[in-house]
């Protein structure tokens, strides 16, 4: 019980240090382990308590490859059972488990803050959705699997309406191309335990042209919060400022061919319109006929956090 309140507190104080209000731009994003970078593939760390060996493996056997001397420090990537215990520190070099060296595996939060990992999951050739792993709060990764689940299997019933409704109006002796509707997503950001995931609805049930929606989910993965823009934009000087500036793109986006109607854009919605983190700023999204004709088509504002930090 005083380990798990002990590895409690230290997620606390590292969802403190490293907010999700700004998360480090791709030039700033490492993560320190000490006084170490932790890098991706990385499970832990050996020092050297003693002069000692790092090991190749030949023939089955291991084989002396370097000597190293007290106090040095090694990434550790992989680790075996054989040969009482090898840890790998590099390609084909290993450390010998012994009373020589000391091994510390990577905490699991600094390990969650390189990114998880995102893999594709798809329920029809038009359906493809998120499936997280990597997470240290195994309860959220479930939760937050089961939700994307959830979604593509709500696209695909929507589709499968679509299709009989379809054939409904073919009997009735209308020739409606075919009707759909899909999703696919992306993932904007992935680091320092936030994570953005773009969902893209595409959609058309008749009429001169379909429809294109984004719904955006992003997570402080380290309090397993879905976030708003209220959580990033967090006082009315801020939002004044995110406001003029993209008023200032859009006037400047219709000198160049665009046809957003400015004078209807008051304000960002910060609990409704949807976002994503990108280094260094995040990017604000409009849809299709909000604030300008369908031709502008969905609109993406990226607000450097300069602008109102």
């Amino acid at each position: 019980m005083k380990g798990f309140k002990k590895v409690i507190a230290t997620i606390l104080v590292f969802a403190v240090l490293f907010s999700p209000l700004v998360p480090y731009s791709k030039a700033e994003a490492k993560v320190m382990w000490g006084n170490q970078e932790l890098v991706k593939g990385q499970i832990g760390r050996v020092t050297m308590l003693k002069d000692t060996s790092l090991y190749n493996i030949k023939n089955n056997k291991l084989v002396t490859a370097k000597k190293v001397a007290k106090g040095q420090i090694y990434r550790v990537y992989s680790y075996s059972g054989k040969y009482d215990g090898i840890y790998g520190v590099s390609k084909d070099l290993y450390a010998q488990k012994s009373s020589s060296i000391k091994y510390e595996r990577a905490p699991s939060d600094k390990m969650q803050a390189l990114g998880i990992t995102v893999t594709k999951k798809t329920l029809a050739s038009n359906i493809s959705y998120p499936e997280a792993s990597g997470l240290f709060n195994k309860p959220f990764e479930a939760s937050f699997n089961r939700k994307f689940l959830n979604i593509a299997k709500e696209t695909q019933q929507a589709n499968k309406e679509l299709k009989e409704q379809e054939k409904k109006d073919r009997e009735n002796g209308w020739s409606p191309g075919p009707y759909y509707q899909n999703m696919k997503y992306t993932v904007p950001y992935n680091q320092d335990n936030i994570l953005s995931i773009s969902v893209t609805n595409d959609q058309y049930s008749g009429g001169a042209h379909g429809m294109t929606w984004i719904d955006t989910y992003n997570y402080n993965l380290l309090t397993a919060k879905q976030l708003s823009l209220k959580d990033v934009i967090t006082n009315q000087k801020q939002l004044d400022k995110v406001n003029k500036y993209i008023r200032e793109q859009m006037i400047a986006r219709n000198k160049k061919g665009a046809q957003f109607w400015v004078e209807d854009f008051k304000s960002v919605n910060l609990t409704q319109d949807q976002f994503y983190y990108t280094n260094g700023g995040i990017v604000i999204i409009f849809g299709e006929y909000e604030y300008g004709p369908y031709a502008n088509g969905i609109s993406f504002f990226k607000v450097p956090y300069s602008i109102f930090k």
